[in-house]
């Protein structure tokens, strides 16, 4: 099913604020699920809005939070979220992050007590598009095992980092720091699809491309211990502040009415330490002309600097291009709450009768 952006944004804004998120929580995180639909992240759009929803009503996010900066410093901050949910607590804290940097040069802010952010490149994003070098980490519940390991014992711990670019969008990187995220195994399992070898193990510790008996099991690190090495130190990054790491984190999936008490990072540095943020973007752009330029005759694709493919879909899509189980979710909880469906969707849902 096809549906206009306005459409599935009403929608959700609807479904979040019966669910009793105020107005400006629900439209942070809105914000993020249409961010992450728009660059073809569905992993992390709004296949994730009924389990927040379901985490509000239970408790284990809060509707009304203290958000509260708990340690302040010229350039460093610390936040208690007091369990906001996610996207909420993660704008507030960008908002502080760039405060600091526009007078100190660079700002950092730290935020444990914290709720699952969705996709992490809207934050850093949000800094590029202020003339910061914008870098956001988080973690997760634990998802990967080490290597040689079998069992999950550190979270998919993401990592983005955003490049300012005057009058448009810069190179920008959104990673999971396993193989995939665990948004997109749950993708291919709702749409019965196998998964690549080399994404998960089974709850054996044996190779699987079954989605079901990755989710069962645990997810493989990326680049091996390159990656695994990355999400370790994200954990201590955000210890500094706190926040619970992966191994102490509430599950998502878990407990709806137990709060994560994850952490969450975002530093933002200024583009003009040396030189102009113009002279900046023009280094910028001969360096993404010679990634452009690197490519050999006999190349399928042309070479592509990060964020460029994610760019190249957003400016594609026009509808959100839903799957028939992220609507009939959204539509069980729609029935939930007491929301009306759009009108759209319900004429597409009404069963076509023969005269």
């Amino acid at each position: 099913m096809r549906v206009s952006w306005p459409v599935i944004d009403s929608w959700a804004n609807s479904l979040l604020i019966a669910a009793g998120l105020d107005q400006d929580a629900a439209s942070n995180v809105v914000a993020n699920l249409d961010y992450a639909e728009r660059r073809g992240f569905s992993s992390h759009g709004y296949i994730r809005l009924p389990t927040y929803i379901s985490r509000i009503l239970a408790g284990g996010i809060n509707r009304r939070p203290n958000i509260t900066i708990v340690e302040d410093r010229a350039a460093v901050a610390v936040v208690d979220a007091d369990s906001a949910i996610g996207a909420h607590s993660a704008v507030r804290c960008v908002d502080i992050t760039t405060n600091k940097a526009s007078t100190s040069g660079v700002g950092v802010v730290i935020a444990r007590s914290a709720n699952h952010f969705g996709a992490a490149g809207h934050y850093t994003d949000l800094m590029a598009s202020q003339g910061f070098f914008g870098i956001a980490v988080c973690n997760t519940d634990k998802l990967m095992c080490a290597p040689f390991g079998g069992k999950p014992v550190l979270g998919s711990n993401p990592l983005s980092i955003a490049v300012p670019f005057p009058n448009g969008i810069g190179p920008q990187v959104d990673m999971a720091t396993t193989e995939a995220s665990y948004g997109k195994i749950l993708v291919a399992r709702d749409k019965s699809q196998q998964i690549p070898l080399g994404w998960a193990v089974n709850a054996e510790g044996a190779p699987t491309t079954d989605p079901q008996e990755a989710l069962d099991g645990a997810l493989l690190p990326a680049g091996g211990p390159k990656g695994f090495g990355l999400a370790f130190m994200i954990d201590c990054l955000l210890a500094l502040g706190g926040a619970a790491t992966s191994d102490e984190v509430a599950p998502l999936y878990g407990d709806p009415g137990t709060p994560q008490q994850l952490g969450h990072a975002f530093i933002a540095i200024s583009a003009e330490l040396v030189q102009s943020d113009s002279q900046y973007a023009q280094r910028i752009r001969d360096l993404s002309s010679a990634v452009h330029n690197s490519g050999t005759a006999s190349a399928t694709r042309a070479p592509m600097v990060p964020g460029e493919p994610e760019t190249q879909f957003l400016n594609s899509t026009d509808t959100w291009d839903s799957s028939a189980s992220t609507i009939g979710q959204l539509q069980l909880v729609s029935q939930e709450l007491g929301v009306p469906l759009p009108d759209s969707i319900e004429a597409s849902l009404r069963p076509v009768t023969e005269d």
